[in-house]
């Protein structure tokens, strides 16, 4: 048995129409856009100089178009890849949701690599303790309903987060180098920021809106 098929064994589906669910909601990218958006506000509240802020804007934009968009209009119709739950040989193995489709090709996953680069990125960017791991759990979380939902294989979905993470260094490298060009060098030492001179109290706000966020995915598989 390839791996593939271990995991697409062992992943994909349940029992469980709540699991079923609740994998559709935290899979679907318009349910993260308030984490988007509390990330931005930190941003902003946290660099002084429209400057800073526009590098920052721009190396996230940078990444997403070296994980996501390059996975979705090179990679995808290089390799053409069948999504396990279109593939002639296994979709009648695979379990599928009623109502949720994904378009395109399989390899390699776009979902896993966008939210595996920004969660490096930010990461690097603001190393907050526990926003940080958060964050990377969230992608690994992201990654599951790919698998779960069989629409894309393992192996998709490990190269996404692998290339994911490579952008999301290499993207802040890219505005690490730049940074100093903007703005001056500064050294935080009060407890109340993050080595990098982001607030702990706005970081505390990211982290609550996301779990505000998946409060709301229970409450849309409960009553939606």
């Amino acid at each position: 048995m390839s791996m593939d098929m271990f995991f697409l064994e062992l992943l994909n589906g349940s029992n469980s129409l709540f699991i079923d669910r609740f994998a559709v909601a935290f899979t679907t990218g318009y349910t993260w856009i308030p984490l988007y958006v509390s990330l931005a506000v930190l941003v902003i509240k946290n660099n002084k100089t429209m400057g800073q802020i526009l590098l920052i804007f721009a190396c996230v934009f940078f990444g997403v178009l070296a994980s996501g968009l390059l996975a979705d209009y090179i990679i995808k119709p290089h390799f053409m890849r069948l999504r396990p739950c279109y593939d002639p040989a296994v979709k009648h193995l695979v379990h599928t949701i009623a109502g949720y489709h994904a378009n395109g090709y399989s390899f390699f996953s776009s979902h896993a690599a966008n939210t595996m680069m920004l969660s490096v990125f930010v990461t690097l960017l603001v190393r907050g303790k526990i926003l940080s791991p958060v964050l990377i759990c969230w992608s690994l979380a992201n990654a599951w309903t790919r698998l779960y939902l069989g629409v894309h294989w393992f192996t998709d979905v490990l190269v996404g987060l692998v290339w994911g993470a490579v952008v999301g260094v290499i993207t802040y490298i890219l505005y690490y180098k730049l940074y100093y060009k903007v703005s001056p060098h500064v050294k935080f030492i009060s407890s109340r920021y993050t080595k990098t001179g982001y607030d702990k109290n706005d970081l505390d706000i990211s982290l609550s809106v996301m779990a505000l966020t998946i409060i709301y995915c229970f409450f849309r598989v409960i009553f939606g």
